[in-house]
């Protein structure tokens, strides 16, 4: 019986050494700050985009804030990203001025389907970039040679010539290009956007019309 008590005494021990050790770790480590590392919302870099002379621009060409998008349009998120930002921008026809950048998604299972970019192109050759990009920008799935002529005859877009641009190698050579200068910027997924030549980190929670608010405040 008291070999019983002595033991009964020394787990009780134990469990009151026990129970103080986990006390005092809990405490400290309740004092333990750890501070996340935030990620800048603009890239500290710089990157020389260059804009082409055939680029089509949206607001004014003269503007001291420039966006650039690299999108397709066959992407979700790019129709998202086009609409808030050409938004903002016909909000602020001076203040800001939009340049798209083409860039058909590459994909393991099917092919890079870059005939509704080339289509656009063309469609900016007579003057209606932006009208045909605003609709392709709002039809979930748009890539037939029908789908795309059928919103060329709604812009009374001349169809023979506006065809003859979209099968031409100007317009595949276009494309081409933009697509090479994406990979030597390193840029592996869309939407992308550039502010005055800085990169926008999208992983972060943020408004792309509240950024871009900031640099017109005036």
């Amino acid at each position: 019986m008291h070999e019983l008590k002595k033991f009964y005494l020394l787990l009780l021990s134990a469990i009151i050494i026990a129970g103080s050790i986990f006390t005092v770790q809990v405490i400290k480590a309740k004092k333990i700050t750890i501070t996340p590392t935030a990620t800048p919302i603009l890239s500290d870099g710089y990157y020389n985009i260059p804009i082409e002379n055939d680029e089509q621009v949206l607001g004014n060409p003269g503007a001291p804030l420039t966006v650039v998008l690299f999108s397709d349009f066959s992407c979700s998120n790019c129709k998202t990203k086009y609409y808030e930002i050409s938004k903002f921008v016909k909000e602020h026809p001076q203040d800001v001025r939009l340049f798209t950048k083409d860039l058909p998604r590459k994909n393991l299972f099917y092919k890079t389907n870059d005939l509704p970019h080339r289509s656009a192109y063309c469609a900016g050759k007579q003057g209606k970039y932006w009208q045909y990009a605003d609709i392709l920008n709002t039809q979930k799935s748009i890539s037939t040679e029908a789908d795309l002529t059928k919103i060329a005859d709604e812009l009374k877009i001349n169809t023979l010539s506006w065809w003859q641009c979209v099968n031409s190698e100007e317009a595949k050579q276009k494309i081409s290009r933009t697509t090479e200068f994406a990979t030597s910027l390193g840029i592996d997924q869309v939407p992308t956007i550039y502010v005055n030549n800085k990169k926008i980190n999208l992983e972060n929670d943020i408004s792309v019309t509240e950024l871009l608010s900031k640099f017109i405040v005036k």
